[in-house]
């Protein structure tokens, strides 16, 4: 099932060739390195290699599900905490994904400029490209969402010349040009997921590439460019993914995450892992609560959600106790509950012989509640072993932005049939029945939160809904510290080590 993956590891040494401070491997050029498909499709699973970073996973979720309003961490300083504070600056962890989607992007180009040495069929080629490419965009959408004006490079980087390396930033618009046009090849081209395989499990399919090219729409029509007339075109586009019938909500919410079920016909675009100490996320480790049963008993316990955002869920939402670990059995069978006296080594109730206290300093304020999304029960090996896929998109999500777009582009009736899906599924009723554009307006990004909690989404809403502002009171960690909003907020800052090399790189406001 999860085949790209351990061919990815077997590929990394040879694709990752891109430094001249490497190695020369002078036999290796483009005419004797894609000879066929199984070729091309070795270079490709280098370019999905990117995103299969396990020592950077947490500053993934901390770079966009941090600075929401829900996520807070035990820490008192540090990248965690700077980063769910929106205390931002040049050098926090954010920037690893900085090298890691312009590595991505190098590699796609590579695909691009040499798949025709292949000798394919040109329709399987045009396939080949269409993958490349929308990988691709998927990297440049996260630049630009994160960093603004980022520069643009679609051409294989082959000349390591400071005039070919060191570009300034391309405007935004131009970008998100060029990530449209990446998607709107890749989803003619594509194949449906129905028509991969279970050992292709995770690659990229027309579905993702219309569920992107929605988000994309739907990115340009909020805020800073404000394009409004693309809530039409993310609602024409993001109804083409329910057109297709080929995805559906599961039954059950908290199935979508099980290992048992991993690749249900929910997920859209994922990240398959495998519980292998080099092919693992190493994610579930920093989740889980203290003396965890859900994955190593080591784990970190580094985040978890406000005690605010717990209390913010109706008692009847499924969503609930998957998404937050209020309550749970640790792995010595202790009953634990979220701050309370009872918890051996809490206050009221201290470590004795016999009742050793939970490591991390204890399971209560201000650590916060605990991620329930990752449980990888059976591991407990290493920490960079966890098996758990990384979920980039699901059609909830698609199902909620497809209620936005038709919403904002005033045709607010059109939207309740798919944000009282997402509702239904939780066990939410009765159905929302209000066609107020502000007030559905509010429940949609409500209902956002709650679904998809903790799955990447927050900081993204949150900059294109110009709300960053609004939710500074709301963030548990930005009040520990004394965070204020500050506008330079609305975009990470470019890191300091890109700076630092490349002198034609310029800083955003504020940093």
């Amino acid at each position: 099932m999860k085949k790209i993956i351990i061919i990815i590891l077997g590929m990394i040494s040879l694709i990752g060739c891109e430094s001249l401070d490497e190695t020369p491997y002078d036999f290796l050029s483009a005419d004797n390195l894609y000879r066929n498909e199984a070729d091309v499709d070795l270079a490709l699973f280098g370019v999905y290699s990117t995103l299969n970073n396990s020592n950077h996973d947490l500053w993934y979720f901390l770079s966009t599900s941090g600075p929401g309003e829900s996520v807070t961490t035990r820490f008192n300083g540090g990248n965690q905490l700077f980063l769910c504070a929106l205390n931002f600056n040049p050098t926090l962890a954010h920037g690893v994904w900085w090298s890691n989607f312009y590595r991505g992007i190098n590699r796609a180009n590579a695909v691009i400029a040499n798949v025709g040495s292949a000798g394919l069929e040109p329709i399987l080629e045009e396939q080949k490209i269409a993958e490349a490419r929308f990988l691709r965009a998927y990297f440049y959408f996260n630049l630009v969402k994160w960093f603004g004006d980022v520069p643009l490079y679609l051409e294989e980087t082959t000349n390591f010349s400071e005039e070919v390396i060191f570009r300034a930033r391309n405007p935004k618009e131009e970008v998100y040009a060029a990530i449209i046009e990446d998607l709107k090849y890749a989803e003619t081209r594509l194949p449906l997921p129905s028509e991969w395989d279970a050992s292709n499990f995770g690659r990229a399919t027309s579905g993702a590439a219309k569920g992107f090219l929605g988000k994309v729409y739907l990115h340009m029509a909020g805020k800073p460019l404000e394009q409004t007339e693309m809530y039409d075109l993310a609602a024409i586009k993001l109804q083409e993914v329910v057109d297709l019938k080929v995805y559906k909500l599961q039954d059950d919410f908290g199935s979508i995450f099980t290992l048992e079920n991993e690749t249900n016909n929910e997920l859209i675009f994922v990240r398959p892992n495998v519980e292998d100490n080099a092919a693992g996320t190493v994610l579930t480790f920093f989740a889980g609560p203290p003396n965890t049963p859900f994955a190593n008993r080591n784990g970190q316990y580094q985040f978890g959600f406000s005690l605010d955002f717990y209390n913010s869920f109706s008692e009847d939402d499924k969503r609930r106790d998957v998404t937050l670990q209020y309550t749970y059995t640790d792995a010595n069978g202790r009953f634990i509950e979220y701050n309370s006296p009872n918890n051996p080594g809490q206050p009221g109730n201290p470590a004795g012989p016999g009742n050793p206290a939970l490591p991390q300093g204890g399971y209560r304020e201000p650590g916060g509640v605990a991620f329930g999304k990752l449980k990888d029960a059976q591991n407990d090996v290493s920490p960079f072993a966890h098996d758990n896929d990384i979920i980039y998109m699901r059609y909830a999500d698609v199902l909620l932005m497809l209620a936005e777009a038709y919403n904002e582009a005033g045709n607010s009736p059109a939207a309740l049939p798919h944000l009282n899906k997402v509702r239904l599924r939780a066990d939410l009723t009765p159905g929302i029945t209000t066609t107020d554009q502000a007030t559905l307006r509010t429940i949609i990004k409500q209902e956002r939160k709650w679904e998809l909690a903790g799955e990447y989404q927050e900081y993204g809403d949150l900059q294109r809904w110009g709300d960053i502002k609004a939710s500074i009171p709301n963030n548990a960690a930005a009040a520990r510290i004394g965070v204020s909003y500050d506008a330079k907020m609305e975009l990470l800052p470019i890191p300091q080590g890109q700076l630092d090399d490349n002198p034609n790189l310029k800083q955003n406001p504020g940093y």
